[in-house]
């Protein structure tokens, strides 16, 4: 079990795990999510690649259109 910070909350996840099975975990489609690990933005062609390990902090940031 490894502790993260996912979105501001602790969490514990079962094992060191990459960015894309975490969204696959969560439910969440890639291509309608930015991660940043870490205060770095990850490019999307790395979720496969990067880890996520002990201590990280991750936020799951999501671009809405709107205005006037």
């Amino acid at each position: 079990m490894i502790n993260v910070i996912l979105n501001g909350k602790k969490s514990v996840l079962e094992k060191t795990m990459s960015i894309l099975e975490l969204l696959k975990l969560k439910k969440i489609k890639p291509e309608v999510v930015t991660i940043e690990l870490n205060d770095s933005i990850i490019d999307k062609k790395k979720f496969k690649a990067t880890s996520i390990k002990e201590g990280d902090r991750i936020e799951f940031v999501y671009f809405m259109g709107g205005g006037c």
